[in-house]
């Protein structure tokens, strides 16, 4: 059975699949791009020449097993990855080329790391399905691994899978509480219940990375106040809030600001009715 490596290129992947099928080197390569166009872009070349291989009945490399979150690498494919649901965001809807559909994102952390994971359209419903609540453990299974904002991120293809795990090799999930007055510059995984008592309107910006957008926010607890930054989809959901609700942030981050330490919220992050708890 080929190597792994060899099935990640889609050179190679051709070429053995032409080897095994009887079909030239060309007509395998038409086949795996029609596949990609097909599935709109969601689909990697790994992932499209795994299709066209089940499809002419040629069995390829299979995928690595369980790979630890701190070991993922930016154009990594078909690795499977068990970790507990340390976030659940709400599914959304989006229109790309005038055709509907669904997403949905999930931070996953197994003790060694965390990253988000995203689920396309039948995987969103599947995933419902499994009643996987935070803190739960879940096997995303052939997926692969991309680069976005300077985060890696799983992508499940149409040759991936979804399923919910025991958890029995991954620890626990502990989320402390942090008072305002403790916080201090550089922290990570950040969780409190505060007040909103100010919000400015946000701002879009672009660099040569992309647009984005940013939106400021004063908390308070007691009289403890201090200032949050939202980036990009997380300053939607803060928008969503009104000046004197109470609100838990998880997953924040701090870092020095003109007038002290800040609370951020970035790609890991997320706000939330302070009375609908962690698994909400």
């Amino acid at each position: 059975m080929p190597a792994l490596k060899d099935i990640e290129n889609p050179e190679r992947a051709a070429e053995l699949i032409s080897k095994a099928s009887g079909k030239s080197n060309e007509e395998i390569t038409r086949l795996i791009s029609e596949k990609k166009e097909k599935f709109s872009g969601l689909l990697t070349d790994a992932g499209a020449a795994f299709m066209i291989a089940k499809e002419l009945g040629v069995e390829l490399g299979k995928a690595e097993e369980n790979v630890k979150i701190s070991a993922l690498k930016d154009g990594m494919n078909n690795v499977d990855v068990v970790g507990r649901a340390k976030t659940v965001f709400p599914p959304k809807s989006f229109e790309r080329n005038g055709r509907k559909g669904v997403l949905q994102s999930i931070i996953l952390w197994d003790g060694s790391g965390e990253v988000r994971a995203t689920l396309w359209h039948k995987d969103v419903e599947k995933f419902a399905g499994l009643g996987v609540k935070a803190g739960e453990c879940i096997k995303l299974g052939n997926c692969s691994v991309s680069s976005y904002n300077n985060a890696l991120q799983l992508g499940l293809n149409y040759n991936s899978s979804i399923a919910k795990e025991s958890g029995e090799s991954v620890p626990e999930i502990e989320k402390k509480l942090t008072e305002l007055n403790e916080l201090d510059n550089g922290m990570n995984d950040v969780n409190v219940i505060v007040k909103i008592k100010k919000v400015f309107p946000a701002r879009e910006f672009e660099t040569e990375k992309g647009k984005g957008k940013v939106l400021n926010f004063i908390v308070g607890q007691g009289v403890e106040e201090v200032r949050a930054t939202a980036w990009n989809s997380l300053s939607e959901e803060v928008e969503k809030f009104s000046e004197g609700d109470e609100v838990k942030i998880e997953g924040a981050y701090t870092k020095q600001g003109r007038d002290g330490t800040e609370l951020h919220l970035g790609n890991y992050a997320r706000i939330l009715k302070a009375d609908k708890g962690p698994e909400a």
